[in-house]
């Protein structure tokens, strides 16, 4: 199997991070999200053979915007939290009819 550079591996998981949230979030698929990921996978494999640790800090940073990014106000660390300090909404009970 070919070698990903770290930094690739980190930006394929933004993506999917910037991904999943949306689509949690809002309920809507957004292709480009994937494509864009694909695409900057891609630039960060050619700046890493370049220079690995510049490329491995940037990946980095656009990994905690990944995490930071919000939509319909909740990033993915705010949802996190939220989670571990119990404070998600409760599940609503399904209504009986009367």
């Amino acid at each position: 199997m070919a070698n990903v550079a770290t930094a690739t591996g980190i930006i394929l998981v933004a993506g999917t991070i910037t991904f999943a949230n949306e689509w949690y979030q809002t309920k809507k698929i957004n292709w480009r999200v994937p494509l864009a990921t694909i695409f900057a996978a891609l630039i960060f494999d050619g700046i890493a053979h370049v220079n690995d640790h510049a490329a491995t800090g940037l990946a980095i940073m656009a990994l905690l915007v990944a995490m930071m990014t919000r939509f319909n106000g909740k990033s993915v660390a705010g949802t996190l939290a939220d989670t571990f300090n119990g404070k998600q909404a409760p599940r609503r009970q399904p209504q009986r009819a009367a």
